[in-house]
């Protein structure tokens, strides 16, 4: 992965005693639904949920085990499983080219298990080692094309589209706007790419992005992003 749009504006609110973790900006995301009430009908607060992860090669062994077990952990979370009941779940990697590595599945544990029985392809530099967000966007509105409901995009990373540059992505985050399917981000801003939740604010995401400031935080970062995208609440 090493190598705007007019009219967006970076909120840049903190999360009181939440350490490192900073919310850019919530910005028009189709509908955040509200939390239900004790008592209320039970229905799905997403319906489809894809899950991208950047998996190219500025993503070393360690910090990809870590990110891996983020996302097994933060699925077999119950407070998550709660969220995602009545919910359809895949996960995609990317690098250059993105790959399916978890099928549609109603249960989020069976995704968790299915991804953390999964191993990394990418293990050093070539076209893998490139990061295609554009085409990982591309493939996920396909998944999600037609599939009736509240559908997102949930997409993770610490660089910036070097596969197809900046055209490719608006055009894939205008696609998204056109059918009404959310965008949100998690970046991971590095030495090498300190701005990337800038790029990810201006370029990739219709919703909103959390931001982890160390791989090692990773896990917290995405469980207190999936709690507002799903529920549109901050976890308490």
């Amino acid at each position: 992965m090493k190598s705007g749009r007019a009219g967006w504006k970076i909120k840049g609110r903190r999360r009181l005693a939440r350490g490192p973790l900073r919310r850019l900006g919530l910005v028009a995301a189709a509908g955040l639904p509200l939390a239900l009430t004790p008592g209320a009908p039970q229905a799905a607060l997403v319906d489809w949920l894809v899950l991208l992860v950047d998996v190219s090669a500025s993503i070393d062994a360690h910090e990809y085990r870590l990110q891996r077990k983020a996302y097994v952990g933060v699925l077999q979370d119950p407070s998550i499983g709660a969220l995602l009941e009545g919910a359809n779940i895949t996960i995609v990697e990317f690098a250059n080219r993105p790959e399916l590595v978890v099928a549609w599945t109603g249960d989020p544990v069976a995704a968790a298990t299915s991804y953390a029985g999964h191993t990394r392809r990418i293990v050093g530099p070539g076209p893998g080692s490139t990061t295609g967000i554009a085409r990982a966007l591309r493939l996920a509105l396909d998944l999600l094309e037609g599939k009736p409901g509240r559908r997102i995009i949930d997409i993770s990373g610490d660089g910036p589209d070097n596969v197809d540059w900046f055209l490719a992505v608006w055009a894939q985050r205008e696609r998204a706007r056109e059918l009404q399917i959310e965008i949100n981000g998690l970046a991971i801003p590095t030495a090498e790419e300190p701005k990337i939740d800038v790029y990810y604010a201006q370029n990739v995401i219709t919703g909103f992005l959390e931001i982890s400031r160390e791989h090692v935080d990773f896990e917290r970062a995405l469980l207190m992003k999936m709690h507002l995208e799903i529920a549109g609440m901050p976890l308490e």
